[in-house]
């Protein structure tokens, strides 16, 4: 997907419009003197929620560009992956999530935030979509390998190999439907790929990064 495709720029412009229209509502109707306490607050509280929905917008489309000039990365320092999972776990409201590993320990050269951030993604995406199946971690052949199973059975197997293809027409996060997307910029930002295809009884969202030096020998 390229940023000046005529057809992503109209989307870009209709999704940004979607909490335009209630700002603009709610900045008219707050003016007035005669409105009602318990109005005035349903209407601050509705603000409130579209302004961070745009903010999230503005986020996912800064990331987008930074990501094509190849400046999404802060700096680098050696993680443990797991660590990083578990981050993303309780971030993402998973409390009770089994991870299945191989008892290795993962050591990753990356940036720490990006990496919880397209973990998170992958786990949130998994809940919007029938929910969490499996967790897995596993390291090998100088690779660490994170996936995550979901539990929808509704996509066509088609449809799951092109997730990463184009942002998603429905986001469930009521953003650009960019995360995905820039999940996978952010693995190969590292050296890494991300691919999703079908899993057992759903979906498979792989995540494969290159392991650091020290972790290697």
């Amino acid at each position: 997907m390229k940023a000046t495709d005529p057809a992503w720029l109209d989307r870009l412009a209709h999704d940004l419009r979607g909490p335009l229209a209630p700002l603009q509502t709610a900045s008219y109707l707050l003016q007035r003197e005669d409105l009602d306490p318990a109005r005035r607050q349903e209407l601050l509280g509705m603000v409130e929620r579209q302004t961070r929905r745009l903010g999230r917008m503005f986020d996912e489309l800064d990331d987008w560009t930074r990501a094509g000039r190849g400046r999404l990365l802060g700096d680098r320092e050696e993680v443990e992956l797991a660590l990083l999972l578990d981050y993303a776990l309780v971030g993402s409201g998973i409390r009770d999530a089994r991870v299945e590993d191989d008892g290795n320990v993962a050591l990753v050269a990356g940036d720490p935030q990006r990496l919880t951030q397209l973990l998170r993604t992958l786990l949130d995406f998994a809940l919007s979509r029938g929910g969490l199946s499996g967790v897995s971690l596993r390291s090998g052949d100088g690779h660490a390998r994170v996936e995550v199973l979901v539990a929808d059975t509704d996509t066509p197997a088609g449809d799951a190999v092109a997730l990463l293809d184009a942002p998603q027409r429905e986001p469930y996060d009521e953003g650009l439907g960019l995360r995905l997307l820039l999940a996978r910029e952010i693995a190969r930002a590292h050296g890494g790929e991300l691919v999703a295809g079908p899993g057992d009884g759903g979906l498979r969202l792989r995540l494969e990064l290159p392991l650091a030096g020290d972790a290697q020998g």
